[in-house]
């Protein structure tokens, strides 16, 4: 297979130029992680060591660097795309405890158009709304279901893609009602009933579970009392329910080393955790890998890679086993290529992590 400029040329027609022998091993594409916290670039450099050679990164206080970052493309690290600042309630989490500007909060629908524009000067890739749970009465109220519903058509007006946080069955009501083009967490307390999950698969939104983040949420949550239904069950449960209703299902991890978010997750290996976490749930280990390949970069408009064609990104991951016939061989990684330069072998994921851990 010949590659050319950092694309892959017509499969079977080679004229000299280094060659690699790749007998014996399965070839796929670049993995593309559609959830992640990027603090820098050492984080996407270990995401490519792992095979990760896209990331799309969901809300950074860090935008400018970001941005430069993404513009300034570089080889040895996972190329990266991203929303800029989520929008969120007044005195919302991402305001409270995260750090963004009190101008990411949204007042309300005529407040909608304000704030799109803001983004837009930002040159993000996609937006991004947060949807908070109200719990306790003394806590702040969430966005109301108009303003999501203002944001989401200003946004494709704008022509961008709209990805919300949602992580209750009525949050992902709320998004389906506004036409979010991608809800991103499983819920975690209440598992999605099969009816709502039908409509998640009929509305064509589609769905980026992060099971490894919510995983690790109930693995370390401290509480009292724990409720019986926060156990990982339900949230596995939602993702069965949604791939039995023929729902589209993307790969992400939500992966960050933020010391504000709810858990660390590690960037790069967790790609191979959520890929054994979905096929768990009842994906196929093939249908598993097209949710973070081919899948993935059609849902988020990336035409340029997610498949091993003619005239596509050579981002090419190079494995010693057969993904399909076993998940965890996505970690037996031979070679990794990014826009077909030198492959790299695998490292250790970011030291201090927590899920650092590799199941034999």
């Amino acid at each position: 297979m010949p590659v050319e400029n950092g694309v892959i040329g017509v499969i079977g027609d080679s004229a000299g130029g280094e060659v690699v022998d790749g007998r014996g091993g399965y070839l796929l594409p670049g993995l593309i992680d559609t959830h992640v916290h990027i603090g820098g670039a050492a984080e996407l450099a270990a995401g490519l060591r792992w095979g990760v050679t896209t990331m799309l990164d969901m809300g950074t206080t860090r935008w400018d660097e970001l941005r430069a970052l993404r513009d300034n493309e570089s080889d040895d690290r996972s190329d990266v795309r991203g929303v800029s600042y989520p929008a969120c309630a007044v005195r919302g989490t991402a305001v409270r405890k995260m750090g963004y500007p009190a101008s990411t909060a949204v007042r309300g629908p005529a407040d909608a158009a304000r704030w799109v524009a803001e983004r837009l000067r930002q040159d993000p890739d996609h937006l991004k709304i947060v949807l908070e749970e109200r719990p306790l009465p003394f806590q702040p109220r969430p966005l109301r279901p108009d303003t999501v519903a203002a944001l989401v058509a200003e946004a494709h007006r704008a022509g961008k893609k709209v990805v919300v946080h949602a992580a209750s069955p009525q949050a992902y009501e709320i998004a389906l009602d506004a036409g979010a083009d991608v809800i991103t967490h499983a819920p975690i307390g209440a598992a999605l009933s099969a009816g709502l999950a039908r409509r998640v698969a009929s509305s064509g939104t589609a769905v980026s579970p992060t099971l490894v983040m919510m995983r690790t949420i109930l693995e370390t949550l401290r509480l009292p009392i724990k409720p019986r239904s926060l156990h990982f069950g339900q949230t596995t449960a939602s993702v069965a329910a949604l791939h039995d209703a023929g729902a589209t299902i993307v790969l992400g991890t939500d992966a960050n080393a933020d010391e504000t978010s709810p858990a660390r997750v590690a960037h790069g290996v967790a790609v191979h955790e959520e890929l054994a976490l979905l096929v768990a749930a009842g994906l196929s280990p093939a249908d598993a890998l097209a949710a973070a390949t081919s899948r993935a970069a059609a849902v988020f408009g990336l035409a340029d890679r997610g498949v091993i064609a003619a005239g596509k990104r050579a981002d090419l991951l190079l494995l010693a086993r057969d993904p399909t016939a076993d998940i965890t061989a996505t970690r037996d990684i031979i070679g990794v290529w990014k826009r077909g330069i030198t492959p790299t072998g695998v490292e250790d994921p970011v030291p201090g992590h927590p899920l650092s851990r590799q199941d034999e």
